[in-house]
Formats: C-alpha cells, structure tokens, sequence
C-alpha cells in the first residue's frame, strides 16, 4: 500500500527592521532566512525600511516612499516602506523610527495573507503594532528577540528604573511575549529571562543564536592589502574594533586606553566601522591627540575579512549596564575572523561564556580602561597563544554561529510553530 507525503508550503511574511544591503547581523540573517525558506518551497513576503543603517543616512540610489514592492532574483517579493531616519542616538530620534516603522509595516501588512509571521523588528512599539494585527486576525507569530527591553534601556539610564512608565512598558513586552506562539531569543540568559520575568513557559522559548556567512567572513593573511592600504608595517601590534560605533559601542573606552598604551610605539589601534557615535568618538580622539589610534569608515560588509584579517586582537568593549542584557553581534564577526578576542564585559554574561567555552580570548572588567591596556601589553608577549585563540574561534564559531548549524533550526522552529 502506497503511504503519501505531504509537505505543508506556508506563506511566511518576514518582517525585519533592518535587511540587507544593511551590514548589519539581523540583516544578514533575515535576509539568509527568507532564501532559505524560498529554497524549500515556501512563499516569502518580507517588509522591511529602506536601508540607511548604521549612520541612518539613506543609501545611495534609493527613495524613500510609502510602499516599494519588488520580486528578488532569490524568489522573495520584498517590499521596502517608510521609516524616520536616525540619525543621532537620543530617546526622541529611536522612538521616531520605532514608531515610524512598526506604523508603516504593519499597515502594509494588512494586505498580506500569510500562514505566519516571523518578526526581528524593533522593540516594544513596532513589534507591538504587529503583535495587535496578529492577534486581530489570529495569525501564529513567531518573535526574535535581540534585546530585552526596557530593562536594557532602564539600565542605560534612558528610562526611569521605578514609577509607572518602566510597569507599563513591562507589561506590554510580557504582553507580547504571551501572545506570540514561539519566541527566539540569541541567548541562555535572554530565555532564562523571558521564562523567569515575564512567566512565558520554557518550551515556548527557542534558543537560535545569530549567524553570520562563513564563507564571506575568513580568516586572511595578517600582512594583507588593509594593512599595504593603511601604511601598517608588519612589526606594528594592531588592535582593532570593528562594528557600529553606537550609544551600547562603548568605544570611548578603547579610547580611553589608547592614551594608556602611548609609550609603545608598536602598538596601533584601529576604529573601524560607522555609527551614531563616531563624530563623538573621533572628537575624543583629537581632543587626547592620539597617534596612536585611527578611524576607518564606512566598512562594508565585503571588507570584513580583509580589514579583520589585518588584526592581532580584536577588541569587545561593552557598558557595565549592557554586558548581561545583550550579546553584541561582532563577536560572531571577530570570532569567524580566527582572531583573538579582548571583550569587556560581565563574568556572567553570554560573551563571557562563550569566549570560555571557545578558549579564544580574554574577558575583563567593564570600562575599565586601565584593565583593558594591561589586557594589551600582556597580549603582546604571547603572539603564538593569540594565533592558537584565533584558531579555536574560527572553530567554535562554525560549530555555533555559522548558517550552516543556525538557519536549519529556525526554519524548524517555523515549520513547527505552523504545524502546532
């Protein structure tokens, strides 16, 4: 007797804040899923801003409009709406663009009929407006979560930590929470979180962390173009960052310790990367009247490896207010690159964990710029243990933050959360 095997094609509408030509991680992932998806015979709609990030400024050859539909060669139709532009990191200007988007995605989704929605849009207001929609039409919802907030923002000192205004926006995360089918959290502590603060039961929360591609992102040569380009001779120890320079970067701090290490005229230190914080960070820079520490921007997404590659040690500064609430994304980045990691951040955040777990670098207190120049000149004397760190990242990095480990799960957890 003949057994049939039917497979479910669902029609998923992907709604991601930030997408791709954008270099950044949520972008490279939102994108990477809906190919995925389209690869195994789903239909894919994905809502997203027209891309201006990190500095939010709009790229070159686009126009901003209500609504932009195009069918991609991938076999997607994406459709690009409005979005406030920020451009500098205050309360005001992210709220704008919060509120601007989660606005404009979900009234373009009103149009849309899918089987589900999967969600890595902003925080609170924007994931709000399509969570309401959602349980309007009683669509399954399925939520990324990058960040906790408002705790992340309380701790940052952005909102107040008591009154009604941190209950409120408590309230409707937990609200959120309740009302999607799945969450996906980047983190063991994220979903430790969700399950102790907001009650969501632990076999509602999956744990997908971001990836990145690791066959853009390579280990390189040390003596490589960046360094020809940037006139770095080979004897010169460089210390990079490389990233967004935000509010959350904690940059300033490497700046900090850069005016710690002038003594060693060997040592360099690198910037790289664009932000809402740059101007300010280079404003710091002058005002110390560093030689020892330059900028380089912007830095596309086809350069990491190459710019990376140039680097002794990476470096991963975080705020003590952020280092448990987030897991920055460049350390899939740092660590895909086979380089040593030096990360600021809390003994018992993920990044500490992991960089534990991986053996591939270095973890010290949080904007402490002392610590971290100490961290550099012991570095210095051990060039053949950074050379066996960076190899241990690259390797632990492709068992847990490649596409090839990450995007099957979440497209199990889709398929799935349908089937339920």
């Amino acid at each position: 007797m003949a057994i049939a095997i039917f497979k479910i094609i669902m029609h998923i509408l992907i709604v991601s804040c930030v997408f791709s030509p954008e270099p950044v991680t949520s972008a490279v992932t939102s994108e990477q899923l809906a190919i995925g998806l389209v690869k195994k015979g789903h239909r894919v709609t994905v809502i997203t801003a027209f891309p201006n990030r990190p500095g939010g400024k709009l790229y070159p050859g686009y126009t901003r409009s209500w609504r932009k539909v195009e069918q991609t060669e991938a076999g997607y139709e994406l459709i690009r709406t409005y979005s406030w532009l920020s451009t500098q990191p205050t309360v005001l200007s992210r709220l704008l663009e919060n509120l601007s988007f989660g606005v404009a995605s979900t009234l373009n989704a009103l149009s849309i009929k899918p089987d589900l929605v999967y969600a890595n849009t902003w925080p609170l207001f924007a994931s709000g407006f399509l969570t309401a929609l959602c349980s309007l039409r009683k669509l399954p919802l399925v939520i990324n979560i990058q960040d906790i907030y408002p705790d992340a923002a309380i701790e940052l000192g952005k909102f107040p930590s008591s009154g009604l205004l941190p209950q409120l926006l408590r309230s409707l995360d937990t609200w959120i929470a309740h009302q999607s089918i799945t969450l996906v959290t980047l983190s063991e502590n994220f979903a430790r979180f969700y399950s102790k603060t907001r009650q969501v039961p632990p076999q509602k929360v999956h744990i997908v962390y971001n990836w990145l591609d690791d066959e853009e992102i390579k280990p390189g040569s040390r003596i490589g173009n960046f360094r020809n380009q940037q006139n770095i001779s080979e004897d010169t120890f460089l210390v990079m960052y490389a990233g967004n320079i935000g509010v959350n970067a904690g940059v300033e701090f490497v700046i900090e310790a850069a005016t710690k290490l002038q003594d060693l005229p060997d040592v360099l230190f690198i910037i790289a990367g664009d932000g809402s914080c740059r101007k300010a960070c280079e404003d710091l820079a002058q005002k110390y009247e560093l030689a020892n520490l330059r900028f380089f921007y912007p830095l596309p997404k086809e350069e990491f490896s190459e710019v990376q590659a140039a680097a002794d040690l990476m470096i991963l500064p975080t705020r003590k207010s952020g280092s448990l609430t987030s897991v920055p994304s460049k350390l899939i980045a740092y660590m895909l690159s086979g380089r040593t990691v030096l990360a600021t951040v809390d003994e018992e955040s993920d990044t500490a964990r992991i960089i534990k777990e991986a053996r591939c670098g270095v973890c010290v207190a949080p904007e402490d710029p002392d610590a971290i120049a100490k961290a550099i000149r012991m570095s210095i004397q051990i060039p053949d243990e950074l050379n066996q760190m960076g190899q241990q990242a690259r390797s632990y990095a492709l068992q847990n933050f490649s596409s090839q480990v990450c995007l099957p799960k979440l497209i199990s957890i889709l398929e799935s959360a349908i089937q339920k």
